[in-house]
């Protein structure tokens, strides 16, 4: 999942668009489903003659528009491979490569392109699926993200205006759309992540954020590397947020939401109780089932035009909460984003099937394993499991063995066949996100 961002400041438009998101809090479901069904209509009028490549997938499926509920789901390999005919900007996917890769080489991220309707933004995904993707925002898509972003996020909205408000980004990338932005009572600033951990620890700490907003991960190095900063608000955004993460950073930080971004669109924001909600009131998202009550997003934004996101299968593997949320909201409420799909381990089972194992099976046993400050498990091969320990010690390493192992027994795993190696954990690249458990290992019949 890519990192949660805004656009420079145009306060007008960005102040218009929190205060129509106040409109868009629906508590009755079926006036959500009714508003999602004008969005659409409405939508895909504008996208269709604008989008061959949209066109041509209602046309190869013999539906029209107002079937779309119906077009089979697409991936990422499609929008890329169809890039150039999927935009409507009239860009090709060379150019907006060329251009996100100069500004990530450069840390310039400045340049933008010019598309049909003014300045784009550009985007590159981390690659986290193993290849990178690219998107363009325009700048009226900028603008509504963020209102959205302002009227969620700010602390005791919309009291929180009345005073000055320091909103730090600590990203991987600005892409554009996180410039540091002056104005009397409202300042966004851009810490990037692949700056010395030390430096980057300083810097926070004479920012004083209000709002602070980062990978799990990386803001739990930053006070580790003695970061000292109470903001109102700690924003989790672009890794799974694990309970133990959560409850680190809200001893060193403040009080923890989590915001669920895809390259793909903005997709899950908290509530005023701090709960992550699905971003129903733009996105519609069919969710399906994945089995151990898990589910997959099938996503398409009700507002994105320069790069249209139609019924587009996500990896991602979600835990809905099975209560209602005492917000009243009728948009869907979750209860953990799991991980990708691709990070399911497949491993033997008693009966000799081979079964699925979610990474939050691993990670809540391995959380309290004593002395054990941060671990990676990944499988290699259909019997052989890694665990990348820090510290590595023959107590950690025995203590976190014999954790796996029972964790995996409990879920029907054959562990007999099964071998664990624990070695000292190297840590990734600066900017690499943080992926506790995956599968490095594809059996012959998954493509």
């Amino acid at each position: 999942m890519p990192e949660w961002f805004l656009p420079r400041w145009d306060a007008p438009h960005v102040l218009g668009a929190a205060l129509a998101e106040g409109r868009l809090a629906f508590r009755d479901r079926a006036r959500l489903d009714r508003h999602q069904e004008a969005l659409a209509h409405t939508h895909l009028r504008w996208v269709l003659p604008r989008s061959p490549a949209t066109a041509d997938r209602f046309r190869a499926a013999g539906l029209l528009p107002e079937r779309w509920r119906e077009l089979p789901p697409v991936g990422k390999a499609w929008t890329m491979g169809h890039f150039g005919t999927l935009n409507t900007e009239g860009l090709t996917l060379e150019d907006v490569l060329r251009v996100g890769r100069a500004a990530e080489a450069t840390r310039d991220f400045r340049p933008t392109v010019t598309g049909r309707s003014g300045e784009v933004v550009v985007g590159l995904s981390t690659g986290t699926s193993g290849s990178r993707g690219a998107f363009i925002v325009s700048r009226a898509e900028r603008l509504r993200w963020a209102g959205v972003m302002l009227r969620h996020l700010l602390p005791r909205w919309p009291r929180g205006l009345l005073t000055p408000q320091r909103v730090a980004f600590v990203l991987r990338a600005e892409g554009g759309l996180y410039r540091s932005v002056q104005h009397r009572w409202l300042d966004l600033h851009f810490f990037d992540v692949l700056r010395p951990v030390e430096d980057l620890a300083a810097a926070l700490t004479a920012y004083r954020p209000t709002v602070l907003v980062g990978p799990p991960s990386v803001l739990g190095a930053l006070h580790a590397a003695g970061a000292s900063a109470r903001p109102a608000r700690v924003v989790s955004v672009a890794e799974v947020l694990d309970p133990d993460d959560e409850a680190a950073l809200a001893s060193a930080f403040g009080p923890v939401v989590q915001v669920y971004q895809a390259t793909e669109g903005l997709l899950g924001l908290p509530c005023a109780h701090g709960h992550l909600h699905l971003n129903e009131a733009h996105v519609h998202i069919d969710l399906e089932p994945l089995g151990d009550g898990l589910v997959r997003p099938v996503i398409t934004d009700l507002r994105r035009r320069a790069q249209p996101v139609i019924r587009h299968r996500l990896d991602d593997a979600l835990r809905l909460h099975p209560q209602p949320c005492p917000c009243g909201l009728a948009a869907r409420r979750v209860q953990a984003i799991v991980g990708r799909q691709d990070d399911a381990l497949l491993l033997p089972g008693l009966a000799g099937e081979r079964l699925s194992v979610w990474p939050d099976v691993l990670r809540g046993v391995l959380a309290d394993v004593p002395g054990l400050r941060e671990y990676r498990v990944t499988q290699v091969s259909p019997h052989a499991l890694t665990l990348d320990l820090d510290p590595c010690t023959p107590d950690t390493a025995a203590d976190a063995t014999r954790a796996v192992h029972a964790a995996l027994n409990r879920v029907g795993v054959d562990t007999l066949p099964l071998s664990l190696t624990a070695q000292t954990l190297i840590p990734p690249p600066a900017g690499h996100k943080r992926r506790r458990v995956t599968r490095a290992w594809t059996p012959p019949e998954v493509p």
